[in-house]
């Protein structure tokens, strides 16, 4: 889903189950060339992602970037793929998909 408002475009997708919203403002302060992008996970509230551990994140970019992978979520979905192959969310996320008794 897409919304847009004067300067800014929000998206929201779905990334493996997480609800997340891009904020992307293409010319951050009027310029030309600096973007930024905020990616902030909606639900659950605040997950972890393997870009951020908060679930909240202001990333600053260069237009021609988000432009180039295609819109705000095709960037932030290559940028979470990618990350997702580290061993740190690999372990993370293996720890939340198992119930722990104590």
């Amino acid at each position: 889903m897409t919304t847009q408002r004067s300067n800014v475009i929000i998206e929201t997708f779905d990334w493996r189950g997480i609800l997340v919203q891009a904020t992307y403002e293409p010319k951050w302060m009027g310029t030309d060339y600096t973007a930024h992008l905020q990616i902030e996970t909606i639900e659950p509230a605040r997950a972890p992602l393997p870009i951020t551990e908060t679930g909240y994140l202001s990333h600053f970019v260069g237009r021609d970037a988000i432009e180039e992978a295609g819109s705000p979520t095709d960037y932030a979905l290559a940028w979470l793929d990618h990350a997702s192959h580290s061993r740190g969310w690999a372990q993370l996320e293996s720890r939340a998909r198992q119930y722990s008794l104590f």
